[in-house]
């Protein structure tokens, strides 16, 4: 059984590392302004789209759509939400290098208007960007698959020379089904515990959301002095999702899932693939065979995940693994841990719960206690020990 919050042990692996990972997330608050970011860009587009064919859209995709969004290290613990900006036209009536100047044009419109906040517009390859203060917002232009329908789109190359077919919203759906059953579980026990009928889907992280939050922070901080080498977020989270199982608390999936990710890769005539899911015959690592030491970083990377993680479980006491922890992930990450352990140990020791090892480290007991160990007397606000 998966542990669900109203089951993780105070103290425990688990619960420093989900607390940690709680701190990297995107508020309540930067949610909303995202929401309503995008969705005042899509009226400016709207507006700008008159005279297509009327079904024009902005929506989410990658981290923000998965429920994955990780502060970036890298950015002053910013976010990064990436859109995708759908004109409604006929794939034979727009050339690429055309559409994404257009988009360009309606996003200067927006980033000049009002309720816009007045953010920065930049340009990358293919896509536009918006850069507020601690927030980037990246849009990839994009028209309707019209021959494979559904949520199908075209998408252009780096190059801006091509159409590519793509399928984040199918993606989206894919990812959400290896964790079903756990989503619907979590949010249950979040109705409970807040007492209402229904939580959004947004509210709430499974094992395998927080656990691709780990991997990417992870493999953020490992790279931090060499981005360019970082192995892509979709390899990352495709692969997790393909090897997690269902079953385990967050540290033990954590523990064993990066040993597991690398089986999911296979070799064609020489070639490393990992299929896209949903969007036949794209491979996630193509550009491996063209630039093969991407793979070797992958590899690195992946080995040393694995060490580190397993590494946690191995230091005695919980107060030695923060600094496992900050290393790991960072100082955000740390400092909502060691607060969360704070309040556990403060806990525990009111409790009669706390207790000093033979080597001197402290533990919030909830079963046995190691031999040699001696409990902690809690204390009054009043002063003096509780009885």
């Amino acid at each position: 059984m998966t542990t669900t919050v109203a089951h993780r042990v105070a103290g425990s692996l688990d619960t420093l590392i989900h607390d940690g990972l709680r701190a990297l997330d995107i508020t309540a608050t930067e949610r909303e302004r995202v929401v309503s970011r995008y969705t005042q860009l899509g009226e400016a587009l709207d507006e700008h789209w008159i005279a297509t064919r009327g079904d024009n859209s902005i929506s989410p995709q990658g981290s923000f759509a998965l429920g994955t969004v990780v502060r970036n290290v890298h950015r002053s613990d910013d976010i990064d939400i990436d859109c995708v900006a759908l004109k409604d036209v006929a794939k034979a009536s727009v050339g690429q290098a055309e559409l994404k100047a257009d988009v360009g044009i309606a996003a200067r419109k927006y980033a000049r208007s009002a309720c816009s906040g007045g953010p920065e517009l930049s340009q990358c390859s293919r896509c536009w960007t918006l850069s507020w203060p601690g927030m980037h917002l990246d849009i990839l232009p994009a028209i309707p698959n019209d021959d494979a329908g559904g949520s199908n789109i075209w998408i252009t190359d780096r190059e801006v020379s091509r159409w590519l077919p793509s399928n984040p919203g199918g993606y989206a759906d894919w990812f959400r089904g290896r964790m079903h059953a756990q989503l619907l579980h979590e949010r249950a026990v979040e109705a409970k515990r807040l007492e209402v009928e229904d939580v959004p889907e947004w509210q709430v992280r499974t094992v395998l959301q927080r656990v691709v939050q780990a991997l990417k922070r992870h493999r953020d901080i490992y790279f931090s002095d060499r981005l360019d080498e970082r192995p892509s977020s979709i390899v990352i989270t495709t692969l997790a999702a393909h090897a997690y199982t269902g079953s385990g608390d967050l540290y033990e999936v954590l523990r064993n899932l990066p040993a597991e990710m690398a089986r999911h890769l296979t070799r064609v005539q020489g070639r490393w693939t990992l299929p896209n899911p949903v969007q036949d015959g794209e491979n996630f690592t193509d550009s491996w065979a063209s630039e093969p030491e991407r793979a070797e970083y992958f590899f690195e990377w992946v080995e040393e995940a694995e060490r580190t993680f397993r590494s946690f479980g191995m230091s005695k006491g919980l107060e030695r693994t923060l600094p496992l922890l900050e290393s790991a992930f960072g100082s955000r990450f740390a400092t909502a841990a060691s607060a969360s352990l704070g309040q556990s140990l403060f806990g525990a020791r009111q409790r009669g719960q706390l207790y000093v090892g033979n080597r001197g480290t402290l533990s919030a007991a909830t079963g046995g206690v190691a031999a040699g160990s001696y409990s902690v007397k809690g204390h009054r606000f009043g002063g003096g020990p509780t009885r």
